[in-house]
């Protein structure tokens, strides 16, 4: 399953960069999230392994982040592994003019269980997920 959501953040592109990058600040637009745990590598460079903690109904769900590419203020891409599946998200961060971004993220999903077997019906909540994400960082970085 693959889809890409857009909108336009009103900041520079240096804010929006600084505030993606802000392991600290994650917590304030991507909802549930409980902890970061860093496993290895550089934080923020390619090859760093993270586990993210969230809760969800009342129960704890780990998701493993590694980053794939690096090329900030302009692009990251991640892979997480969850028990739902495989996924890959790279976000792309466009400079519209000197304050504002377009952000873009791109998504693919290898879907296991029974989510393989339904993940086609789901489709729109994954996308609506990351739209929620991006909205919750927009506002974020705009105050």
């Amino acid at each position: 399953m693959n889809y890409t959501v857009s909108n336009t953040i009103n900041a520079s592109l240096e804010d929006v960069s600084k505030n993606f990058l802000d392991s600290e600040g994650v917590k304030h637009w991507m909802e549930g999230l409980e902890r970061i745990e860093h496993i290895s590598g550089t934080p923020g460079k390619v090859g760093a392994k993270s586990d993210f903690y969230f809760l969800h109904k009342g129960k704890e769900m780990k998701i493993s982040e590694t980053i794939l590419e690096e090329d900030m203020p302009n692009q990251m891409k991640f892979s997480y592994q969850s028990p739902m599946g495989y996924n890959e998200v790279e976000m792309i961060f466009e400079k519209i003019d000197d304050s504002s971004v377009k952000q873009i993220n791109n998504s693919y999903f290898k879907l296991t269980g029974f989510m393989k077997l339904f993940g086609f019906l789901f489709k729109g909540m994954f996308k609506k997920q990351s739209m929620k994400f991006m909205i919750a960082f927009k506002k974020y970085v705009e105050g």
